[in-house]
């Protein structure tokens, strides 16, 4: 989706998308003819999208510029198709990493397209970020200055607060995904037990068969997106505490907040204790939210 040039940044993709997402914001803002805001609108496609895709992209924008925002949305949901199952392997990170880019605003998009461009190479930030190894870790190597990053390299959280978007979209789109399937998973189940209708090892049953896997992998990454989604809401409800508290505030001591439920420990636990938590959900929130929380609690002052 993006493509990159020139030494030690992310290429001119990822400037050409901070330039395009930045002029959206300021037509927005500054109240700019809708013409302008459209234009911004397809430079952002040609940013992130083939050639091929952006034209056609660009072509029913000018066809009908009054439904363009609509139009957009709908086109950009079925461009790029990520192939993932109940797992977390290399296409995961994948999707994981493009929903996080889809979710910048335009100071989070300027924020990763600055990371990549010190002349010294990456720095640490940026290393961990795109899932390089970090320099001078135990087995990190350093990082050629030329490497280029793309949309799919962003292997950690930029922050809660676009992890949280992310996930937002993640759950929109699997949810957008299962409305199209004229069957419920439930009603996949209950059909299957039916062997008068749906014989055993028939075309029509492996066709049944088919459908609910595609339905159970949605499923999940709703489950994924929910259930991250509530722990990054606890982890900013953590971080909004010890701001108060370093801004000399006092602790609330409501009895939410007390409420040990609302304490990410807690709800780690629990999940561990889950049987039914899958691995991947836990490993996800424990693991990768459990860092991010570090890392701004870390931060000082709030």
């Amino acid at each position: 989706m993006f493509g990159g040039g020139g030494a030690g940044g992310l290429g001119s993709s990822f400037n050409a998308l901070a330039a395009a997402v930045s002029a959206s914001s300021m037509s927005g803002e500054g109240g700019s003819s809708s013409s302008s805001s459209f234009s911004s609108r397809r430079d952002l496609l040609h940013a992130m999208m083939d050639p091929g895709t952006a034209s056609s992209l660009r072509e029913a924008f000018d066809r009908s510029p009054s439904s363009a925002p609509s139009s957009y949305r709908h086109a950009v949901r079925h461009v790029k198709r990520v192939r993932v199952c109940v797992s977390n392997n290399e296409n995961t990170r994948i999707l994981f990493s493009m929903l996080r880019v889809l979710a910048c605003n335009s100071a989070e998009i300027d924020h990763i397209s600055r990371l990549g461009t010190y002349s010294a190479g990456p720095s640490t930030a940026a290393q961990r970020l795109f899932g390089l190894p970090v320099t001078g870790a135990p087995g990190g190597q350093p990082s050629s200055s030329s490497t280029l990053r793309t949309c799919r390299d962003i292997r950690y959280p930029i922050n809660p607060y676009n992890e949280r978007r992310a996930m937002e979209l993640l759950l929109d789109i699997t949810g957008r995904a299962l409305s199209k399937y004229p069957t419920s998973l439930a009603q996949d189940n209950a059909d299957l037990l039916d062997e008068t209708a749906y014989p055993k090892y028939s075309n029509k049953r492996n066709a049944k068969l088919q459908v609910r896997g595609e339905k159970e992998v949605l499923h999940h990454f709703a489950l994924w997106a929910r259930t991250a989604m509530h722990v990054i809401d606890i982890i900013l409800h953590e971080l909004s505490e010890e701001r108060k508290a370093d801004n000399g505030g006092a602790r609330a001591t409501t009895a939410a907040h007390n409420n040990e439920e609302l304490e990410f420990d807690y709800v780690i636990q629990a999940m561990e204790d889950d049987d039914d938590c899958h691995f991947t959900i836990l490993r996800y929130c424990s693991d990768v939210l459990g860092a991010v929380r570090r890392d701004e609690l870390g931060k000082h002052p709030y």
